[in-house]
């Protein structure tokens, strides 16, 4: 026969093909019903938001170091700036003293 695979005919794997595709419903439905299976589908949505949870806290936290470092890096140059501008002043102020 042409066209056939192992001597079957194609209304054969026509319906060997249903029957394959009716088994596969019928396991599907079953898992959907599956108590097991929903408390597998359950667990593993809880895991997956835990683990974006944490990497968001971790994000966060990095974010707020990250600005308390900025902080404290714009604090200590402003002291420095300051510190310079008033070493500049009191020698203003030194030699006007000194002049008077």
């Amino acid at each position: 026969m042409i066209g056939t695979r192992n001597g079957g005919s194609a209304a054969q794997r026509e319906r060997a093909k249903e029957i394959r595709r009716a088994a596969y419903q019928k396991a599907k439905e079953a898992r959907a019903k599956d108590p097991r299976y929903l408390a597998m589908k359950q667990a593993a949505k809880e895991q997956r938001r835990e683990a974006y949870r944490a990497a968001k806290d971790r994000h966060k936290a990095a974010q707020a170091e990250e600005k308390v470092r900025a902080q404290v890096a714009r604090d200590e140059q402003q002291a420095e700036k300051r510190a310079v501008f008033d070493r500049a002043l009191m020698e203003l102020v030194r030699r006007g003293a000194k002049a008077s």
